[in-house]
């Protein structure tokens, strides 16, 4: 098919032997080509079933986190954190016989789900009368809430005047009371994740594994997602029973549900109710929107079609791999509609223009060159596209490393089946679809564009680069010091619920201090000859009463009375930080025995004694959650509050951290911070880096890119300049705004700069065809908003308001995303309509060269292809 300039066809072109295979197999051979692609898809979609989301802990940390694994090494040591918190706020007295038998009803029936070990609640708390009781007494001056003919009035003024129970078993009121349901685990997890460390640390070390060996590797991973599965499954259930519960009380108490698992539950929930409410709300936007722009049925249909079939390959892909989505990458799906949707919306366009313009062609000849003049320019922006998404591998962040992962095997797929799909549906059912109407009115956007861009060239470039100021200024001040509770609506049951957990009962967040031995045996002048405590020692083993309890081994340091000295020392600071909810320790449970023994410490012996004679289940519920005897070692469980307006994460470890090395001396070797607040505070330091190299990343490589296709570096610069007005437009607006960069807005700018660039490749492409044919830049230009300007506005506004959807979600981050992207989305339309029209207008970066557009086509296809 002849190209020239002023002859028939015009445009890029694709290489002779791909427009053959086009020619011979879609073209001579539809329905069978068709049918094998339709049979192809369905056999790659028939494994979505294995499609499946991943929120657990391992979704939302860094790549290799060091910190992961110390944290499963304390879980594995005191136990993990699957509990629920269930708080009970009765409307009528708490301390009332009628509240206390609904309050054990409640008890048990959570007690009686199989998928909950136990419950801890106010019910089986031992109440004594800190005035009243003594160590000699203690079985008699100890009771409880459920024994019959009690004195409720005097129950609820001596738990409140013990310092352990108060904003844990019951808020500081007295009127609400939590429960934690203890959830049952799997005891092979932590046997199985450490068979896998190590082979992945002896393929680390050496470079290799054998046969058998990797395929052991493949088994764990494989009995681990098993797990997780199983995991994600009980808790699904617990919460789903706990829930139809509250139901039953809602007349007479008010209960909420909170804890961890909780959490991720919750934003499972949520982001599959967005994939939901995207999917169906981009296909309505789609279909009333295209059809109000093109007003043909047949191309709504069209667009549709090779939608649905992307998505199902897709989503049949990734359940093929075993390829979970997390929440980070939920929007995979929705984004891979919108680059679809784009591709096939720039062919309809051309498709319309070329019946317009060349009548003459047959109708095969029209689709053919509609698929050969776009080829090139689409997989240009294909390529500048999945760059931009690749970009996000550069980031610390494993969901962030696998979004750009999945974005990079979409976009292909996208370009693939929209350059497959297209000629046959066009071919399948042959139909002119000349459009004879005048389109001057309804683009006058467009047209007042062109006019703004050709008449007020230098106060477009004024106001660019004082947006751009006012932007970097803006982006200056961005954080990424967010709460997990700022993640949902302030009428959501999770929300709520933290919140009463927060202010009433103790926090939500854990943070845990693990204090080693070696912090206190400085303090300890050990000497060889017999000392004071080696005389006890003997006393102790010649003490027929308590030769049982005799210490055999080297003294515990921890569980003498200066190191208790020292962990109240720290426990009364954690205390008094405002942030900081409830703080359980070893130092907090001897608080209830100091108590009982009239407010004094316990001696060494005391000590001792108590270390071997307490009671097997106390021992479980005071000691082992917080006292390592072989090691000994101890640990501090702070549960922080999320609602808290000032909490600051990093100023929190820091306080801590200089109280114990400034006041207490202990070398920072010899203390540790784990918890689930250290694993989402590790990823939230690392989105700030990780917004700074992908940007950078996306720059340096679609700046390379632009030199490579438009052979110019002034035009790569100049295409360049809107996209990234797009991206810090909306970073300067989020700092200006004080609203933090968290998981999901990380993605905005390199989402942004992806898809925002393919409009800057179509209009430089075009301009460079435009200003060949006509030998003038205000020309060239006018042209271009009267043709691949409407691609680009018809696309964008489909876009836009499709993320804009997501207004509708009850999860912020999914919210902010949808608002963001819609307006960088925005933002980089008029500037790629305005500032990239100017700017070429004034620096005139396209040389007139002795080519004719058809060697300059080949050309570019060799560029492409190579």
């Amino acid at each position: 098919m002849p190209i020239s300039v002023n002859g028939a066809l015009k445009g890029p072109n694709m290489p002779n032997w791909l427009k053959h295979l086009y020619t011979n197999f879609l073209v001579n051979h539809t329905f069978l080509s068709f049918a094998a692609v339709i049979v192809l898809i369905f056999i790659i979609g028939a494994q979505s079933d294995s499609f499946r989301m991943d929120a657990s802990a391992d979704s939302l940390v860094l790549e290799n986190d060091q910190s992961l694994e110390y944290y499963r090494k304390v879980k594995k040591k005191y136990g993990t954190d699957d509990y629920l918190f269930v708080t009970f706020t009765p409307t009528k007295e708490l301390f009332s016989e009628e509240s206390i038998r609904q309050l054990t009803a409640l008890k048990n029936q959570i007690s009686a789900l199989k998928e909950v070990d136990t419950v801890i609640s106010l019910i089986d708390t031992p109440i004594f009368d800190p005035e009243n009781i003594s160590l000699a007494n203690i079985e008699e001056d100890i009771y409880f809430v459920k024994d019959e003919g009690i004195d409720y009035a005097k129950a609820k003024s001596d738990i409140l005047q013990i310092p352990l129970y108060v904003n844990l078993l019951v808020s500081e009121d007295g009127r609400s009371t939590a429960l934690q349901a203890n959830l049952k685990g799997n005891k092979n997890y932590f046997r199985l994740n450490d068979e896998l460390r190590k082979l992945q640390w002896k393929q680390r070390k050496e470079g290799k594994l054998t046969p058998y060996e990797l395929a052991a590797m493949q088994n764990l991973r494989n009995e681990l997602r098993l797990l997780a599965d199983e995991v994600a499954v009980r808790d699904a259930t617990v919460i789903k029973a706990i829930r139809s519960l509250k139901e039953s009380y809602k007349d007479v108490a008010k209960i909420y549900i909170g804890g961890v698992p909780m959490i991720a539950h919750d934003m499972v929930d949520y982001v599959k109710n967005d994939l939901i409410i995207f999917g169906v709300g981009i296909f309505v936007i789609l279909i009333f929107i295209q059809a109000f722009i093109f007003r043909r049925l047949r191309w709504v249909i069209v667009n549709l079609g090779a939608c649905i079939l992307c998505a199902i390959t897709a989503v049949g892909i990734l359940g093929w791999l075993d390829w979970p989505v997390t929440v980070i990458s939920s929007n995979f799906v929705a984004l891979l509609l919108i680059i679809t949707m784009s591709l096939m919306i720039h062919l309809i366009v051309r498709f319309r223009q070329v019946e317009r313009e060349f009548e003459h062609l047959t109708y095969n000849d029209k689709v053919l060159e509609t698929i050969t003049s776009m080829f090139v320019p689409c997989a240009y922006t294909s390529l500048t596209t999945i760059v931009a998404f690749g970009s996000l591998m550069v980031s610390e962040i494993r969901p962030v490393i696998d979004f750009g992962k999945m974005m990079i095997m979409g976009v292909s797929l996208a370009f693939v089946l929209s350059f497959t799909l297209f000629p046959l549906f066009m071919l399948i059912k042959k139909k002119t679809s000349l459009d004879t109407r005048k389109h001057g009115a309804f683009f006058a956007f467009t047209n007042f564009l062109a006019k703004a861009s050709d008449q007020w060239r230098w106060p477009v470039v004024v106001l660019s680069v004082i947006i751009c100021l006012v932007s970097g200024f803006g982006m200056s001040k961005l954080s990424v010091d967010n709460r997990f509770i700022d993640y949902f609506k302030s009428d959501t049951e999770i929300y709520q619920g933290m919140k009463v957990i927060d202010t009433e009962l103790g926090g939500t967040t854990p943070l845990e201090i693990i204090i080693e031995r070696g912090a206190i045996e400085a303090d300890f002048a050990f000497i060889e000859e017999e000392s004071e405590d080696d005389e006890f020692e003997e006393e102790f083993e010649d003490d027929e009463e308590f030769a049982d309890v005799a210490p055999a081994e080297s003294p515990r340091l921890w569980m003498t009375s200066f190191g208790i000295e020292k962990l109240h020392k720290i426990q009364n600071h954690l205390d008094q930080i405002e942030m900081a909810g409830k703080v359980l320790s070893l130092s907090a449970g001897l608080q209830i025995v100091e108590q009982i023994n009239g407010n004094k410490r316990l001696d060494d012996f005391e000590l001792s004694i108590l270390e071997k004679r307490i009671p097997q289940d106390l021992r479980e519920q005071v000691l082992a959650p917080f006292y390592d005897r072989e090691n000994d070692e101890v640990r501090f469980l702070i549960r922080v509050k999320e609602s808290d307006p000032n909490l600051d994460r990093n100023q929190l470890l820091k306080d801590i951290s200089q109280f114990l090395t400034e006041e207490l001396n202990i070398s920072e070797e010899h203390f540790h911070f784990t918890g689930m607040l250290i694993l989402y505070n590790n990823m939230l330091e690392s989105l700030f880096k990780s917004q700074i190299l992908t940007l950078g990343a996306v720059f340096a490589v679609i700046m390379l890119m632009f030199i490579i296709l438009f052979r110019s570096w002034k035009l790569a610069l100049i295409g360049m300049v809107p996209n990234l007005l797009g991206a810090f437009f909306v970073l300067g607006f989020m700092g200006w705004s004080g609203i933090p960069l968290d998981m999901m807005t990380i993605t905005i700018a390199a989402i942004s700069i992806g898809i925002s660039v393919d409009d800057t490749i179509h209009y430089i492409h075009r301009f460079k065809v435009e200003y060949a044919r006509f030998g003038d830049y205000r020309k060239a230009m006018y042209e271009c908003h009267d043709t691949i300007a409407r691609a680009m506005y018809f696309t964008s506004i489909t876009i836009m308001s499709g993320f804009s959807i997501l207004v509708l979600s009850n999860f912020m981050p999914s919210i902010y995303f949808g608002v963001f992207t819609s307006v960088a989305m925005l933002v980089a339309l008029i500037a790629n309509l305005t500032l990239l029209p100017v700017l070429i207008l004034l620096v005139k970066p396209i040389k007139a060269d002795n080519k004719t557009l058809e060697e300059q086509v080949v050309e570019d296809s060799e560029t492409i292809l190579s």
